[in-house]
């Protein structure tokens, strides 16, 4: 019995060395994959912007009513996006996204991070059946999409989402924002908080350590905080808070904003500055499609 117990008691101790150990090298493997996708994304919004006089993938904008207002997930089963047949609202950001698949520059599985809990988009129609990408104009809901992109649609005037106009350390896409979801807060922790604090403004996709990060120069990595947007380059330390906007209204285009500002959250609110990186939609967004 003795011998039995102490046989157990090195297979527990054994397990609490190698179980950690196994999460930490599968979240690693993770993180790669997830960095790996962007990377393809990459291309694809290069080749979109190239053929598109510089242009990143956006649908129709309401410019009079609400020029800063959001949308997500709409008219999924819509034939066309720029219909105007009220099946895909103006300022819709995930529609906006689709526009790569729809035309054939990225696939539904390079939009799921290995880390989440979602599935690529099954590409079928209402009934069911298997459908194309070009006959759809949306993701079907929020888990088949793991990220989040910068929002097309700002009232600032000096808001250009355009690949030849934006400064490079403007962020376009990263791991979903967790809004104020799940326990976490993305306006909470300020940029100088502690690694601990800041993982409440963190995505949920990688256990709240951080988020991969797709920048304007078209290049890919990963950070521990929010606040590693436009100023970011030149700091080294922090920038503007990707999750949020800078101001409840527009900025003007010749001030340059406190870049570190916890800044504001909302559907109804768009990038308050030119370089005004705000990714969405949310985490909590339209989870029970």
């Amino acid at each position: 019995m003795v011998e039995l117990l102490v046989v157990l008691l090195i297979g527990f101790l054994l397990l609490s060395i190698f179980i950690p150990f196994i999460r930490k090298t599968r979240e690693t493997d993770h993180r790669v994959r997830c960095q790996s996708n962007l990377r393809e994304l990459v291309t694809g919004l290069s080749n979109y912007a190239n053929a598109n006089g510089g242009a990143f993938p956006r649908v129709v904008q309401d410019s009079a009513n609400a020029p800063g207002q959001y949308f997500a997930y709409t008219g999924p089963y819509a034939a066309n996006p720029f219909a105007g047949d009220g099946q895909v609202s103006a300022n819709d950001v995930t529609a906006s996204l689709w526009l790569l698949v729809r035309q054939g520059y990225a696939t539904p599985e390079m939009f799921i991070c290995p880390s989440s809990g979602d599935y690529a988009d099954p590409m079928t129609d209402r009934a069911g059946r298997t459908t194309k990408p070009e006959e759809r104009s949306n993701f079907r809901g929020a888990r088949n999409l793991s990220y989040s992109y910068a929002s097309p649609f700002s009232a600032v005037a000096g808001y250009r989402f355009d690949a030849n106009l934006l400064p490079k350390d403007f962020v376009i896409l990263a791991d979903k924002n967790p809004g104020k979801s799940g326990g976490s807060d993305v306006t909470g922790p300020a940029y100088n908080a502690s690694l601990i604090d800041l993982a409440r403004a963190n995505s949920h996709n990688h256990q709240r350590a951080g988020q991969s990060v797709l920048y304007a120069d078209m290049h890919v990595e990963f950070r521990q905080s929010p606040y590693c947007g436009a100023g970011y380059y030149n700091s080294g330390s922090a920038g503007d808070n990707i999750y949020t906007v800078l101001s409840l209204t527009p900025l003007a285009d010749q001030s340059t904003p406190d870049l570190t500002a916890k800044g504001f959250l909302g559907t109804e609110l768009g990038p308050a500055w030119k370089a005004d990186s705000y990714l969405v939609p949310t985490a909590d967004q339209d989870r029970g499609r």
